[in-house]
């Protein structure tokens, strides 16, 4: 989730404290360009890190700045585009061109196709997705409705969790588990949850089951920030905790999370392997495989993954929404040689997508969840949003060793 990710990536850069407002938000903008400045002085070929610069100077306005990194990113081989949203304000001859250079740079991938409009929810601002094999079924969560819905292929919705039910909060992961007939959904507050309180901060895990919505077991996690899940074969799973920069663990049958791993950065989308030996999990600096047995540590993929959101394993490869850093993109990372594939990008329908799921051979994922469509922490007028398009990748079927 892009928006919660860079809320508490300029927290801990810039160290700003102060309480919402105008003057306040200046006053962060600068906190976190100074930050981000001290740490591109430390790093000075890190991508990333000189993009996001370049967006805070866009926040303050400075065009002459803003121009400046993105010139250095030019310099650096940056082929991950410019955001228009991120970069409204700034309009100059320079800029233009060197945004326009920048587009170039950035390959074109045009393999997604609509699937269905999920007509109806337009202020539903869906974020995770699971797909059960079972019944046919996608469940999406929704982070400003606050529910979980029960999606046909063909588009057609009803509510599996109603807004605001058992406590729900902003929806975020959701995982199917078809052997014990299980949905597990991660609820957390966000600013853009409706009835969002700031300071009354909470995360909660929960499972229904499948067959009659029956809320099956609840656990609290307090002021963590659980984000998505991975689900292994033996009912055990694996959460990423963005407040904490951690991985925790529910063992099969468990009733409390355990830490498991630390040592991300922001941690946010996590799958597992076919072979139940290894969990990935992407966080802002990239991917990271760990043993399942050992918990070693390495890095997955060749070139530059920051900021993947939602992670998907299938076949050999991992397929994840690369969406906070430049223009929204779908890439298939190819485990056995790191090469990494883009999918789709440039697409026209793209808001922000955060998540997707896999459903036999094709990847499944919304274009345009609506996460651009708040001022603050108030959404838009409901006439103002468009409807959730579903989007369809179809997969090679080539198996491909992991490692």
């Amino acid at each position: 989730m892009k928006r919660l990710a860079l809320l508490v990536l300029l927290a801990a850069v810039a160290c700003a404290t102060a309480p919402p407002s105008p003057k306040a938000v200046d006053e962060q903008t600068r906190n976190a360009i100074k930050g981000l400045t001290e740490a591109v002085a430390k790093q000075p070929a890190n991508m990333p890190w000189i993009y996001v610069l370049a967006t805070y100077h866009a926040k303050a306005g400075d065009t002459a700045e803003v121009v400046r990194w993105l010139t250095r990113l030019d310099e650096l081989g940056w082929d991950h585009g410019v955001s228009p949203i991120e970069f409204g304000g700034i309009d100059s001859r320079a800029f233009r061109a060197i945004a326009a250079k920048l587009e170039a740079r950035e390959p074109r991938a045009s393999n997604a196709r609509v699937s269905f409009t999920m007509n109806g929810q337009r202020d539903l601002v869906p974020e995770g997705i699971a797909y059960d094999p079972v019944d046919d079924v996608f469940y999406v969560s929704g982070i400003y409705r606050r529910k979980v819905l029960r999606v046909t292929r063909a588009g057609r919705t009803s509510d599996f969790v109603a807004e605001g039910q058992d406590g729900m909060l902003g929806g975020l992961g959701v995982k199917v588990d078809a052997k014990r007939r299980l949905l597990w959904v991660i609820s957390s507050t966000t600013k853009e949850m409706r009835g969002y309180v700031e300071g009354q901060e909470a995360s909660m895990l929960a499972a229904y089951d499948l067959r009659d919505g029956r809320l099956v077991k609840k656990i609290d996690a307090g002021p963590a920030k659980l984000n998505d899940l991975a689900l292994l074969d033996d009912g055990s799973l694996f959460a990423t905790d963005m407040g904490r920069h951690k991985v925790v663990r529910l063992a099969a049958g468990g009733e409390a999370l355990e830490e498991w791993a630390d040592g991300f950065s922001w941690p946010n989308g996590i799958a597992v392997s076919d072979d139940q030996r290894h969990l990935y999990v992407a966080d802002f600096r990239g991917v990271t495989r760990l043993d399942l047995v050992d918990k070693t540590k390495e890095s997955v993929g060749k070139g530059m993954l920051s900021g993947i959101d939602g992670l998907s394993f299938h076949r050999g490869t991992l397929i994840g929404i690369q969406n906070s850093v430049g223009k929204p993109r779908v890439v298939r990372i190819h485990l056995a040689d790191g090469r990494v594939e883009v999918l789709e990008t440039k697409n026209a329908a793209f808001e922000l997508p955060t998540t997707g799921a896999i459903a036999g051979s094709d990847y499944w994922f919304i274009a345009n969840p609506g996460l651009r469509s708040f001022e603050g922490s108030t959404i838009w007028p409901r006439e103002k949003l468009e409807e959730p398009v579903m989007l369809r990748i179809a997969l090679q079927e080539t198996p491909l060793p992991e490692s």
